[in-house]
């Protein structure tokens, strides 16, 4: 007699479909790693906008996107296919997104240059969310195992590592191999946006949604609405991801004004995105077994912790040295690859708290809402980074004491208070790994009401 098949409570994933989920992120990090590395600079030393053009870009832009998230979400929790809810959205919106990532980086001869770049910078941020919304719900779609959801956030954030790598470090030396550097930011662009868009359909191909959902079960907008607003548990993660995703963006946005202007040695820039590359891959593999031994919120709790004591270091107490300087920022991005993995995972599990808590599953809904929680972020961080440069005085063609000194707090301080912020609200996150297996097996048990009542004769 063959065995009883597994709930998705209980699958294992295997290699196979780990790396390709990782893929996906891989995929997303050549797109948006080289616009969060490079569009400011772009903007601002290519295309000739000035910074104060550039955040308005920025905040705009991405409070269109945040909106667009919650429609998003609530067309997700209405599909069916026979490619399932979520993957069909790689499959669709991939080859969009490619393209609209080298119009980003793209400088028509044109007298309406804010306009070009407001308007192709919000289409792709729209285009990213329509992918990489379904993408990061998909964690919880291939199974409800606590482990194998933790073993993928690994793989996801190992990926986006790679992807984050390939860009930091291999961008600035193929765009200086011409003499034009608007052709080589294009062509550059397009060769990452090429090899993302394939790495997406391999994503799709090799993943599996096993949770399915009756297309009557569909949750109405009331049901959708309760299950964010009554839990308890997304918010304070939805309010730690705020100021992480904060500390993130304005770190990736200084980063290269920072090479340049406060290092003084642009040809770094390869080796110090390599460096602080490795530095978070270490901490993204490394947080499957930490998680095995703290937990994800305690760990989450130390990395905050680390980081935060990481970045003030190197603005008070590294100085000029060059391997002072490196060590706190592979502290950082250590505790970054950490503090992400432990994010994804836990939003994972605010799912299932919501249909313990509501009787309605809404991954849509609520990845929707957490996606427009880390663009409003990430909106924030756009317009702060604008407008701190702006406030400095930054002019390319001139830089003073005055600018490098709020490039350094850019890189430390102002992500260091972010993340003393973050970790305030991860004390109150009320989940851990013993009340996540309870949840689980509480819905399992009244979605077979009839295994457990004995029939009428």
């Amino acid at each position: 007699m063959s065995a009883p098949a597994l709930s998705a409570a209980d699958v294992k994933l295997g290699l196979r479909e780990k790396a390709g989920y990782g893929l996906g992120d891989m995929a997303s990090n050549l797109s948006f790693g080289a616009v969060s590395l490079f569009l400011l600079f772009f903007y601002t030393n290519i295309f000739g906008l000035s910074a104060g053009e550039a955040s308005l870009i920025f905040l705009v832009a991405r409070i269109i996107d945040a909106l667009f998230n919650i429609l998003l979400g609530y067309a997700i929790d209405r599909t069916h296919s026979r490619h399932g809810k979520l993957r069909p959205y790689l499959l669709y919106g991939a080859l969009p997104l490619g393209v609209l990532t080298v119009l980003c980086f793209s400088t028509p001869d044109t007298s309406y240059k804010f306009a070009y770049a407001l308007v192709s910078y919000t289409v792709y941020c729209l285009a990213y969310t329509t992918v990489n919304t379904p993408y990061s719900a998909m964690n919880n779609m291939l199974t409800q195992h606590a482990m194998s959801r933790a073993s993928l956030s690994v793989y996801r954030m190992v990926f986006a590592t790679l992807g984050y790598f390939v860009v930091s470090v291999y961008a600035e030396q193929l765009i200086r191999r011409f003499a034009d550097p608007r052709t080589g930011y294009q062509l550059t662009i397009a060769l990452f946006a090429g090899l993302a868009t394939l790495l997406f359909y391999a994503c799709f191909a090799l993943t599996r949604e096993r949770i399915l959902q009756d297309q009557d079960a569909a949750p109405g907008v009331r049901q959708m609405v309760q299950a964010i607003t009554g839990n308890r548990p997304l918010f304070h993660l939805s309010m730690f991801t705020v100021f992480s995703y904060i500390a993130y963006s304005v770190w990736m946005a200084a980063a290269i004004y920072y090479i340049n202007y406060v290092l003084r040695d642009a040809a770094y820039a390869a080796s110090f995105f390599a460096i602080q590359t490795v530095a978070n891959l270490v901490g993204t593999i490394a947080s499957e077994p930490l998680i095995a031994r703290f937990g994800k919120k305690r760990l989450t709790l130390l990395t905050l912790g680390a980081g935060a004591l990481a970045l003030a270091c190197q603005y008070w107490l590294a100085g000029d040295s060059r391997l002072a300087i490196m060590a706190c920022v592979c502290v950082y991005s250590a505790a970054m690859g950490s503090i992400f993995v432990c994010m994804y995972a836990m939003l994972a599990d605010t799912v299932e708290y919501a249909e313990w808590q509501h009787h309605v599953r809404t991954e849509g809904a609520i990845y929707g809402y957490f996606n427009f929680i880390t663009k409003v972020a990430m909106a924030i961080a756009g317009g702060l980074a604008g407008l701190i440069l702006q406030y400095a005085g930054y002019d390319a063609a001139h830089i003073t004491a005055r600018a490098q000194d709020w490039i350094a707090l850019m890189m430390t301080l102002i992500p260091a208070a972010m993340f003393v912020l973050a970790l305030l609200f991860m004390l109150r996150y009320q989940l851990d790994e013993d009340s996540y297996l309870r949840m689980v097996g509480q819905i399992e048990a009244r979605k077979q009401p009839a295994a457990a009542q004995p029939q009428e004769s």
